[in-house]
């Protein structure tokens, strides 16, 4: 006991304000929430999320300002680093709301831990909980939407169970066999009438038949994918993994939008969708990289004069309008022919 308190004595004396800078309380625990997070998702399609896929999904959907969602939020890496995002833009934290909700009762405590330490408030709910049987904000609609839920999760409900869950209302009900398409409707039904959302799956749920396939048809027909970006493998700790960013937006329509510091003009991108194919980046998948990437896509979603913008340096069209080009064929089984390499 006279060591711990002694540990606890030396690490109190820590000036941790010397450099506002440099979190090194938070980047120690960051360090132990790694370890942590590896043991316990091993086998169960949990992967701790590492911080070059937060700060690229941040860099993507640019969350200054609104509600913040993350339904399977882990230690609440989102959350960190969606607030680093805003004080390194310069915006202002205080006008961000943070959501989100965690299964594991271990887990959610640490979210909780890491975002107080941090001076981050947040609302995960009244307990640990599992998303889809007990949601904690059944009423929440979100300006943006952040989350890297459990990858292929089988047996996520019963046979009977959720089959009238208004989440999934105008969809398939996601098969009780592999819970993507459930996190997806899940994301969909949060979203607020402009929110956007960037999350990560397994590259299967590109392709998967059946109620899936219905259920990624009818969110193209909605207009409702923005854009799809497949990203280098060995982005994961513990696995090689292929995994997909998948970029929501219920508001595709031309508008003027304030973003940060700036209002932005955005063309009609309504029947189009964006693909990306990163694989060829490999590792590591470095600031010049997501810079260069967020950059094309901030591109692709300004107005058109005289053709498309050169600078983006496209071969060939890679907006594709679904309806024209056989439903992408046969809504991106695995990829249109005519996706955007880089």
């Amino acid at each position: 006991m006279a060591k711990l308190s002694s540990l606890l004595d030396t690490i109190n004396d820590i000036d941790t304000t010397n450099d506002p800078k440099q979190d090194l309380v938070g980047k120690v625990y960051e360090y132990f929430l790694s370890k942590f997070a590896l043991a316990e998702g091993k086998g169960k399609g949990e992967f701790y999320t590492p911080k070059t896929i937060v700060n690229f999904i941040a860099e993507m959907i640019e969350p200054y300002k609104g509600i913040i969602y993350d339904p399977a939020c882990g230690s609440g890496g989102m959350f960190v680093q969606s607030i680093k995002f805003i004080e390194a833009h310069h915006g202002n934290k205080k006008k961000v709301s943070i959501y989100g909700q965690e299964y594991t009762n271990t887990t959610y405590k640490l979210a909780k831990m890491n975002l107080a330490i941090r001076g981050i408030s947040a609302n995960l709910g009244e307990k640990a909980s599992d998303t889809f049987l007990d949601d904690q904000h059944k009423d929440l609609k979100a300006d943006y939407i952040m989350a890297n839920p459990p990858f292929n999760q089988k047996d996520w409900r019963a046979e009977t169970e959720l089959i009238d869950d208004p989440r999934w209302r105008g969809y398939d009900v996601p098969p009780k066999s592999n819970a993507n398409y459930g996190w997806i409707l899940n994301v969909v039904s949060k979203l607020s009438e402009n929110g956007v959302a960037g999350f990560i799956l397994a590259n299967g749920a590109l392709s998967g038949g059946g109620e899936e396939y219905k259920i990624r048809r009818k969110l193209v027909e909605n207009n409702l994918v923005e854009a799809i970006l497949v990203l280098p493998r060995n982005m994961f700790y513990t696995t090689d993994i292929s995994v997909t960013l998948w970029i929501l937006n219920k508001n595709k329509q031309a508008q003027s939008k304030k973003v940060g510091s700036e209002t932005r003009k955005y063309r009609d991108r309504a029947p189009e969708i964006l693909f990306m194919d990163l694989r060829q980046l490999g590792e590591p998948f470095e600031k010049n990289s997501r810079n260069s990437l967020t950059l094309t896509y901030k591109k692709w979603c300004k107005p058109i004069t005289n053709g498309r913008p050169k600078k983006l340096k496209i071969s060939q069209n890679s907006a594709i309008p679904p309806r024209t080009m056989k439903l992408s064929r046969k809504i991106f089984p695995w990829f249109p022919a005519n996706t955007l390499n880089l």
